[in-house]
């Protein structure tokens, strides 16, 4: 497995279809649909570098280059534990008025 034609390939295959995707949200959009296909191409394209780096650890790993295979696992669990930590912080509910404010979410009905 070659590390540089299996990363690329990931790469370009994670932009392709992303950018089809924000392109047909684009298009549907125009027509009053279309929000999830802008949703659903962004998130592609944020998670594109993260499937390049479990490309790159699968190809060093079978190349069983072990230095940079723990260097690319380290950059994986750096970023799972970033994002599991960032989707703590989404699903706790605000503390104050201000937070909401900040947090970009709609307040809650008022009783």
């Amino acid at each position: 497995m070659n590390l540089n034609k299996t990363t690329a390939r990931t790469l370009r295959v994670g932009i392709i279809i992303g950018m089809a995707l924000i392109a047909i949200g684009l298009i549907l959009s125009a027509l009053g649909y279309g929000n999830s296909m802008l949703s659903a191409g962004i998130l592609i394209l944020i998670i594109s570098p993260l499937a390049g780096v479990i490309a790159s650890f699968a190809a060093l790993a079978t190349e069983k280059d072990w230095f940079w295979a723990s260097i690319a696992a380290i950059l994986l669990a750096i970023t799972v534990v970033g994002m599991v930590l960032a989707a703590l912080r989404w699903f706790r509910p605000p503390r104050s008025a201000q937070e909401w404010e900040t947090s970009g979410r709609a307040l809650p009905p008022s009783s």
